[in-house]
């Protein structure tokens, strides 16, 4: 027994090292290399041949909390219909998500809820791989007047990028007109209010409460007959819920106030004062999960997602959680990354992968 072991030990071994010094070897590169770019572009093609505009996906390039240390992106959600790609916020980390699943070309439109930095931290990556990838018009970028400094800033700060890139690989490659945001504004309102409409989707725009942020947005969603709502970041808000009765979907950002203070109360403790006011002045920031579950009361709705979850998540909060949603009577998802969701014109379920 002990021989086959060192036989089999060997065996592996020289295998291991064959591989790896071959690959020292240009054709091994090169063979290498091709399946590599050919997977890539088998993807690519999958993505542009599997196409359903019956069908709405819905999918979490981001679902972390703000100013975590968490892998997890930040706020960021995408809308797909067929090759089209609808952003809600672009916050860190949540770009190489959208670009590891979907050409970043196909992306139409990006709606901003507030200027948060992490809902908006990717917005130049994401501009700038459109551009360079085949987009073939500016993006427009939906928002309240505080998207005015974000596109301004960073349209100059990447204008020397764009002078490089045009400078190597000509206007016709990569047209300089096509690079720049295009800021859309808006004044938001407490009652909903109409700011997007194509074949796909149409989508309205209203007032949350994220004070000090005057205009913090959320937004209702149509595709088709269904009705998709997100509340951005808020406290328990009327101008949310008195909406979300026949929703098919509702994300709502959520927070345990128990944990917060909690935290608040162990910062006090140990004297971390800046810990200290950083967690007390969030607790009126965001709503808590229990006041949601409240405010659902006799609602009708056909999913809650809740989402940008504060504390950032742990087995504990996520226990809290899923517990405290474990007798509703409406479907229930604490929102991870990559997390799918898939909504159809033709019936009524909602899918989730």
């Amino acid at each position: 027994m002990k021989k086959f072991f060192i036989f089999s030990f060997v065996s592996l071994l020289i295998i291991f090292l064959a591989g790896y010094f071959s690959l020292s070897n240009i054709s091994v590169q090169k063979f290498v290399l091709e399946r590599i770019f050919e997977s890539r572009f088998e993807t690519a093609f999958a993505i542009n041949e599997n196409i359903n505009f019956d069908e709405l996906e819905i999918y979490f390039c981001g679902s972390g909390s703000p100013l975590s240390f968490s892998p997890e992106g930040a706020q960021c959600i995408a809308l797909i219909v067929g090759n089209d790609i609808y952003v809600i916020d672009s916050g860190e980390n949540s770009f190489g998500k959208i670009s590891n699943n979907y050409l970043p070309q196909n992306i139409k439109a990006v709606f901003i809820t507030h200027a948060h930095s992490d809902h908006i931290a990717d917005l130049d990556e994401l501009n700038l791989r459109r551009w360079v990838t085949g987009a073939t018009q500016p993006l427009r970028v939906y928002g309240s007047s505080e998207i005015i400094n974000v596109t301004e800033g960073i349209n100059l700060a990447y204008k020397n990028d764009e002078d490089y890139r045009v400078d190597h690989h000509g206007e016709e490659f990569v047209p300089p007109k096509n690079r720049p945001m295009t800021a859309i504004v808006h004044s938001p309102t407490d009652e909903p209010q109409l700011i997007f409409e194509d074949e796909n989707i149409k989508v309205e725009s209203f007032l949350v409460d994220h004070f000090p942020v005057k205009q913090a947005i959320g937004f209702r969603i149509f595709f088709g007959e269904k009705v998709i709502i997100i509340s951005g970041d808020t406290e328990i808000t009327d101008n949310v819920f008195s909406l979300v009765d026949g929703a098919d979907v509702l994300i709502h950002d959520g927070m345990i106030k128990e944990h917060v203070s909690f935290l608040a109360d162990v910062a006090k403790e140990n004297n971390v004062s800046r810990m200290e006011i950083a967690f007390t002045d969030i607790l009126d920031y965001h709503a808590d999960v229990i006041d949601i579950k409240k405010n659902l009361e006799n609602k009708d709705i056909g999913l809650l997602i809740i989402n940008h979850l504060v504390p950032p998540k742990n087995f504990l909060g996520v226990r809290y959680v899923e517990d405290l949603f474990s007798d509703v009577d409406y479907g229930f998802l604490l929102a991870r990354d990559n997390d799918k969701i898939i909504i159809s014109k033709d019936s009524d379920e909602v899918i989730i992968n």
